[in-house]
């Protein structure tokens, strides 16, 4: 809530660069990262938000038209089985949203991260992977349909057996500040940046 209290009080920025989502888009330094990039870079990532919690914020977001947005979201709906169908469904939404309310926005679907659940203790991370992998089968469909771009990061951050490569990360679940310079790395290669 202080978070998107923050947000909402903000000046509105126009033409910006918007990383959307929820912790792991969060606690990256995207100004930084970005530094040199020409237009303004705005983090939107919100800890423990899920599908639901974008959805009803994308007024905020859309305010300033923005250039582009790099939305992920997934791991929280899937600590709390939320029925893919239904994450799918929000996806689906939060796009439409985009292209009616700021047409010229470029949209890019990015994959959700495999945690590492031998690195985590709280029993709602137990036997997740299995659920990113087919819920990032569905958000590949689904960009398709919506003719968006979608990036996988999985195989950036996996190791051989599908698990958040534990030089990635200290907690299982969230990336290490470095991890996000090959992050970047794959979105400028890709020419999304």
């Amino acid at each position: 809530e202080q978070r998107l209290a923050y947000f909402n009080a903000m000046p509105t920025v126009h033409d910006a660069i918007v990383f959307l989502g929820n912790s792991i888009t969060e606690r990256a330094e995207w100004q930084e990262l970005l530094a040199d990039n020409k237009r303004p870079i705005l983090n939107r990532g919100i800890g423990g938000d899920n599908s639901f919690g974008i959805r009803a914020r994308m007024e905020e977001v859309l305010r300033g038209k923005p250039h582009t947005i790099f939305l992920m979201d997934g791991i929280n709906d899937q600590f709390r089985l939320l029925p893919q169908e239904v994450s799918i469904a929000n996806y689906r939404q939060i796009i439409q949203m985009i292209k009616t309310r700021s047409p010229k926005t470029k949209i890019i679907v990015q994959s959700a991260l495999p945690i590492n659940e031998q690195m985590t203790n709280e029993p709602y991370t137990k036997n997740r992977n299995e659920l990113v992998l087919r819920l990032n089968t569905k958000l590949r469909q689904l960009a398709a349909d919506e003719g968006v771009p979608f990036v996988d990061l999985v195989p950036l951050f996996q190791d051989e057996q599908g698990n958040l490569d534990r030089s990635f990360t200290t907690d299982g679940v969230h990336l290490i500040p470095t991890a996000y310079m090959k992050w970047i790395e794959a979105l400028k290669e890709r020419k999304f940046l």
